[in-house]
């Protein structure tokens, strides 16, 4: 993922050059990126904080056999 947003930001600075002043292209992407894997983190730790509440365990033998 570092090495995405490195080269994003590089993109854009090599694109900057021949726009206008004030382009920041790469950095705005490089911070999406960043928004969105900060989400999928949150998400995924606020699914295994629910399991552990629900079931005491993080066993996922033991939820697989919660069928139905």
């Amino acid at each position: 993922l570092n090495a995405v947003n490195i080269a994003l930001v590089a993109f854009g600075r090599v694109h900057a050059l021949s726009a206008p002043a004030g382009e920041h292209g790469g950095q705005i992407f490089t911070l999406m990126v960043l928004a969105v894997a900060a989400a999928e983190a949150a998400i995924g730790l606020s699914l295994l904080l629910v399991i552990w509440r629900r079931w005491q365990s993080i066993d996922l033998r033991a939820l697989c056999r919660l069928n139905g």
